[in-house]
């Protein structure tokens, strides 16, 4: 009887825990489908590189004072992982502020989702994680989605990239490398102490890149010359993006991978797409086509399906536990 009830009561608590996750998960879907309007409209004012390296160092001062009581944790497994980690994060990020310039807000948000192609691979690579039939069809929903939504044109029955789309599409699959590299090796680390060091890694190369492409000069003309505004409510809103969307937000991803598959987690962010296109039609920055109906109705599909699979794969392997304890 005793031992019912206590089952009963972790079983209670793991919905609980899995209900607050998916929760925690969804905040962050809906924060990231507003940033790139909030970047788009930054960037009449601040230069995408000079923009980014500003709100990353918020980001990294404010993880830095969350993290000092448990700075004497830093050890050589942090730098392993989040150095790493740290490099692939920066340089996909810098790629897709940079291409947010030559595309729609729609098209950036949704060609990130083409790391969740990449994640069950690289997880099978890393620590020979088979993914399920069902994850592996997600994922390629997930890009089909994606490729629809940011090169088709059914009006014409054309496909069409520029350079916005490809700098965000190589973004997505470097997102892809960090996501799988952190649902793999990161799970036992201290969240803030992670994110911490790839943040003030996004930091320096992004302040490197800033001035690196200020000082080269093509024809006299520099690639991406430098613009700051120091209007108290524009650098509020960039200190919003480094606070919450990176900072929050950061915190939140790298703790749900604890309870969620990896996998999962790269598949459930075409959320922050839907949220980005149904935004960026209402402030009339995309308009509404059928290829962006269908890549975003695709890519639902494909988070859903994702979220089955981790609910099957987390009950089999509580029955396989549940078998390992019963037997003699």
């Amino acid at each position: 009887m005793e031992e019912e009830k206590k089952r009963q009561t972790e079983k209670k608590s793991r919905v609980k825990v899995q209900a607050l996750t998916y929760g925690a998960l969804i905040f962050v879907v809906f924060v990231w489908g507003a940033g790139p309007l909030l970047n788009a409209y930054l960037y009449r004012y601040y230069t995408a590189t000079i923009c980014t390296a500003v709100s990353s160092l918020i980001s990294a001062i404010s993880l830095l004072l969350i993290s000092l009581p448990h700075l004497k944790k830093l050890n050589r497994d942090y730098f392993k992982v989040a150095v790493p980690t740290g490099i692939f994060n920066s340089v996909a990020s810098l790629l897709q502020k940079i291409g947010l310039q030559y595309t729609t807000p729609t098209k950036y948000a949704f060609l990130e989702n083409l790391s969740c192609v990449v994640v069950p691979v690289l997880l099978f690579f890393f620590i020979k994680k088979k993914p399920s039939f069902l994850t592996v069809f997600a994922s390629f929903l997930c890009l089909a989605g994606s490729f629809i939504l940011s090169g088709m044109d059914f009006s014409s029955n054309s496909v069409s990239f520029g350079k916005g789309e490809i700098l965000c599409a190589l973004a997505g699959l470097l997102y892809g490398v960090n996501i799988a590299a952190t649902g793999a090796y990161a799970k036992k680390l201290y969240a803030p102490l992670y994110v911490m060091i790839q943040i003030w890694i996004h930091t320096f190369i992004s302040f490197a890149t800033a001035f690196a492409l200020h000082f080269i000069t093509i024809d006299g003309v520099p690639i991406e010359p430098l613009a700051f505004s120091w209007e108290i409510k524009r650098l509020l809103l960039v200190a919003a993006l480094g606070l919450v969307s990176s900072t929050l937000c950061w915190i939140i991803r790298t703790n749900v991978m604890k309870y969620i598959n990896a996998s999962v987690v790269a598949v459930i962010m075409p959320f922050s797409a839907v949220i980005a296109g149904v935004l960026s039609v209402s402030f009339d920055m995309d308009a509404l086509t059928l290829d962006l109906v269908l890549g975003a109705g695709i890519g639902f599909t494909a988070a859903l399906l994702s979220s089955v699979a981790d609910i099957l794969e987390k009950r089999k392997e509580r029955k396989k536990e549940e078998k390992g304890t019963i037997a003699p």
